[in-house]
């Protein structure tokens, strides 16, 4: 199954130009199988569960979250515990009360701060991570960031995942993990 394992909807991402409705049909209309709203604040998963199972295309119920390794994409089917994990949380996260979780570094080789970029720390987590982002849609443009990030899910012994980072409906799909 070809899903889209990052993309954000507003309101529940301030920096996101496109609704759940939108980005629903965005990817009916690729022929997505699933998308991850990994929104950086809490949303109403149900209900964005129901607009995309309208399009025909599976939700995988997410968030994105800051914690010492930089920006984490938290997925999992328990959607109280998902709406409730605070905007920055600590390694390892709380236990999910009804299923496991999965944890994906997300673009390590693009976090910045006051613009310079910072290199990934592994030692700052990364044994509670489930794989890391080698493909990000808003940040192909990195150089050298793609082999960087997959040199580091090499040296880690964990699988690389792609997603869109999409904050429109036109970037969805841009990177896709193969989740079959």
């Amino acid at each position: 199954m070809l899903a889209d394992l990052h993309a954000h909807a507003s309101p529940a991402s301030a920096d996101a130009r496109a609704t759940v409705e939108e980005l629903a049909r965005a990817a009916s209309d690729l022929g997505l199988e699933a998308v991850a709203m990994t929104d950086h604040g809490p949303a109403d998963l149900r209900a964005t569960s129901a607009a995309f199972e309208a399009q025909g295309v599976v939700l995988i119920g997410g968030r994105e979250v800051v914690c010492d390794l930089g920006h984490v994409v938290v997925l999992a089917t328990d959607v109280d515990w998902l709406e409730g994990l605070p905007t920055r949380c600590p390694l390892p996260l709380p236990d999910s009360r009804s299923g496991p979780a999965a944890l994906i570094w997300a673009h390590p080789a693009g976090w910045r701060t006051g613009g310079t970029l910072i290199p990934p720390d592994p030692s700052r987590g990364a044994e509670h991570l489930h794989a890391v982002e080698v493909l990000n849609g808003e940040r192909l443009h990195q150089t050298g960031g793609v082999a960087l990030a997959e040199d580091l899910a090499r040296r880690l012994g964990l699988p690389g995942s792609g997603g869109s980072d999409a904050h429109d409906a036109q970037a969805l799909g841009r990177c896709l993990t193969d989740v079959s």
